[in-house]
């Protein structure tokens, strides 16, 4: 092997061997993700945009980027739905749930870095046989999303079979 040759291997394992170093060293030192439920009647958006919201008409006080249609299912099959969702979806985890409120907090971690994105979900009951959906998706790090929670929220929209309107 050629003295180029050598420089060239040994470069390419030193990047290698400090960017994994770096990924394991963000990992470690990620903060846990916010669990506490939030008020969507109270809710304030995020200063950095990092966020996306799809709220039912009259639910929310802050702007929804989705307004959503009402669903054809009961509240306590549409809040089976998202228990099922960590199956579906890849890293997410339930940290909060309180049932009789139909309140659901998940977070979904990015591959790479591990970053916490919390999901907050709740059901609004409207009859027996139909019921509404406000998620609230952000993330806990970064002043842009790249759009990552816009596209969970449709994504999620769609496996809960909510349509929206508009």
């Amino acid at each position: 092997m050629g003295r180029r040759t050598r420089i060239v291997w040994t470069s390419l394992i030193i990047l290698l061997i400090l960017v994994a170093s770096a990924i394991v060293t963000v990992r470690i030192l990620v903060r846990p993700a916010t669990t506490e439920f939030v008020d969507f009647a109270e809710l304030k958006r995020s200063a950095t945009r990092n966020d996306a919201l799809a709220c039912p008409p009259g639910l929310c006080i802050a702007k929804a980027d989705v307004t959503t249609a009402p669903i054809a299912m009961s509240a306590a099959e549409l809040a089976a739905k998202i228990k099922a969702l960590p199956t579906l979806e890849p890293r997410t985890v339930i940290v909060g749930q309180n049932d009789a409120e139909y309140r659901y907090v998940l977070v979904q971690r990015s591959a790479l870095f591990n970053f916490p994105d919390t999901i907050n979900i709740a059901i609004q009951p409207l009859d027996a046989s139909h019921a509404a959906l406000a998620i609230y998706s952000r993330s806990r790090y970064g002043k842009s999303d790249l759009g990552i929670n816009m596209k969970r929220l449709q994504r999620w929209l769609s496996l809960l079979g909510a349509g929206v309107l508009g």
